[in-house]
Parts: C-alpha cells; sequence; structure tokens
C-alpha cells in the first residue's frame, strides 16, 4: 500500500467534519481502512459488469460515472471532483455486478476503501454511519432532483443551471461529456452555448 500524505489525510479530515464530530483521536484509526490509488487520465477505475471492490473519495482530479445502453450509447450520471465520494456501494456491500462505468477524466489521486473495511467503519465507529447517512442523502435528493430536471427543464435551463453550480466543471470536461450529462446531443449544446454567450 502506498503511503499517503499527511496534506491528503488533512483533506479527507476536513470533510468529514463538515458532517461530524469525530472524537478525538479516532480519525487515525478510522483513516487505516483507507488506501491510497493512482489512475491515470482515461483510465477506467471500475467497470460495468465486474463487482466493485471498493468506494471512493477524491483527492485530486475529476472522474465520471456512466452506464452505456443497448445501442452503445453512453449517459453520464455523475462527475466527481475533489472532495467527492463516489462508487456503486450497493453492488460493492452485496458483491453484486455493477452497470455503471467509473473512469478517471484527468490523473486521479483517490482514496478507496474495500466492501470488508467498509463494514468494519461501520461496526467501529458509529459517526462514520452518521456522517455517511448525511453526505448519501443528499447524493440521493441530487440525483431525484437531476432527474425530475430532465423531465421538466429545456436542455438550456439545465445548462445554465449546471454552469452556475459548477462553473469549474466547464474548464475540465470535454463538451460532449457535458451534453451527455444534460441529456441532449453535442449539436443541441453547441447551439444553446451560441445563443447564450454570441460565439
Amino acid at each position: 500500500m502506498k503511503k499517503i500524505k499527511e496534506f491528503d489525510s488533512t483533506l479527507f479530515q476536513e470533510e468529514l467534519q463538515k458532517r461530524i464530530s469525530i472524537p478525538v483521536g479516532e480519525f487515525e484509526k478510522f483513516f487505516e481502512l483507507w488506501e491510497f490509488k493512482h489512475f491515470k487520465r482515461n483510465e477506467f477505475i471500475l467497470k460495468a459488469g465486474e463487482i466493485p471492490k471498493f468506494s471512493i473519495f477524491v483527492l485530486k482530479g475529476c472522474l465520471r460515472q456512466y452506464i452505456v445502453n443497448e445501442k452503445g450509447e453512453e449517459s453520464i450520471v455523475y462527475f466527481a471532483e475533489e472532495r467527492h465520494w463516489i462508487g456503486d456501494l450497493p453492488c460493492m456491500r452485496s458483491k453484486t455486478i455493477s452497470n455503471f462505468n467509473f473512469q478517471a477524466i484527468e490523473e486521479c489521486e483517490l482514496l478507496t476503501i474495500n466492501a470488508d473495511n467498509w463494514e468494519q467503519a461501520f461496526a467501529k465507529f458509529p459517526w462514520w454511519t452518521e456522517a455517511h447517512l448525511t453526505g448519501y442523502q443528499k447524493w440521493a435528493s441530487m440525483l431525484q432532483q437531476q432527474m425530475a430536471d430532465l423531465h421538466t427543464k429545456t436542455g438550456e435551463i439545465r445548462y445554465l443551471n449546471l454552469l452556475k453550480a459548477k462553473p469549474a466543471l466547464f474548464q475540465r470536461v470535454p463538451q460532449h461529456f457535458i451534453a451527455s450529462y444534460l441529456g441532449i446531443s453535442p449539436e443541441t449544446l453547441s447551439r444553446i452555448r451560441k445563443k447564450i454567450f454570441n460565439i
């Protein structure tokens, strides 16, 4: 296992403490359950059709979570940037195959936790259960809103909302990925951009 840099553990601890108060001395023990992994740009982290081996916290970089339909068309459901959690937790814990692909858009540095260590974390650290539920509920609510927006808002409104919420994402993610996430074609995205920015 690669030694995890001290500043990385600080970043991770800061994010946890936004959700929960960690008892003195317990973070170090909890942190030992996680492993550092490095992935190159465009490298697959987890693939559909496989049982997920771990869940992820992003230290550096950006990755995408997506599905592929029967026609071979990709639909991105989530972008994970720094300080974000990502993974197919239900499939990891039940040891069933996932329908999702997880791919590094940029070079990524990640903290990962496998299924056995995840269960240990729940058993040994009650505060982690509360922190996880807080984050998971927020993530589930975000996905529900995203699905609702696909049916109730125009592509232009969805684009503007994403631009307002995550402006930096547009500088690090290819436009066709943005189109996939918004549920529109690259051509439609181009027309929207021309209308908004007169380009």
